[in-house]
């Protein structure tokens, strides 16, 4: 029984990293960082599957761009990146799943409850690529918060009361072993 959960789980994953990926591809340059679907596919990952699934998605997205497939926004190459300017929100992707996941798995996902999930799992994330770009761009704290941080905030919310609907309808409609179910 246990192979067979451990099995659906990364059916589950990688299905969700394919969305994901399809969602990398709607791009919007914004500077040097662009907005992307990216976050959209990530708050759904987060708001529909269990912690540890959400997070093999993750792993799975990476992992294929790390491997040279074109998957990530404006089909940079993986090095440039896992390692260059946008890294830190691509590794934040781990923190916004785990994080929202982990505050959904004992709360009914109500409006309320997958807004307030998605929105810290979201300001986690900006925050690890914000810290990330006064690395990788030697850029100071308040230069990366207004230029990593600040101007993706209200698409961010944006992208949550989308993923809130999407969550919701989808609830609604199809009945799969989301959520805590599936390990």
């Amino acid at each position: 029984m246990s192979s067979n959960r451990s099995l659906l789980s990364w059916i589950l994953a990688s299905q969700f990293a394919a969305i994901l990926v399809v969602c990398s591809k709607l791009t919007i340059p914004l500077g040097p960082i662009p907005l992307t679907g990216q976050t959209l596919a990530v708050g759904i990952i987060a708001s529909l599957l269990a912690s540890r699934t959400g997070q093999k998605a993750i792993f799975l997205y990476l992992l294929l761009g790390l491997i040279g497939l074109p998957v990530f926004a404006g089909s940079t190459t993986s090095l440039a990146a896992l390692f260059g300017p946008t890294a830190g929100y691509l590794w934040g992707f781990f923190a916004y799943v785990s994080l929202t996941a982990w505050w959904l798995q004992s709360r009914q996902k109500t409006v309320t409850t997958l807004f307030i999930a998605n929105l810290f799992g979201s300001i986690v994330q900006l925050i690890m690529g914000s810290l990330w770009l006064t690395i990788s761009n030697q850029l100071s704290l308040t230069n990366a918060f207004l230029t990593g941080f600040l101007p993706f905030l209200i698409p961010a919310v944006i992208k949550i009361i989308m993923v809130v609907a999407i969550v919701q309808l989808i609830q609604q409609r199809v009945n799969l072993p989301l959520g805590n179910d599936v390990n």
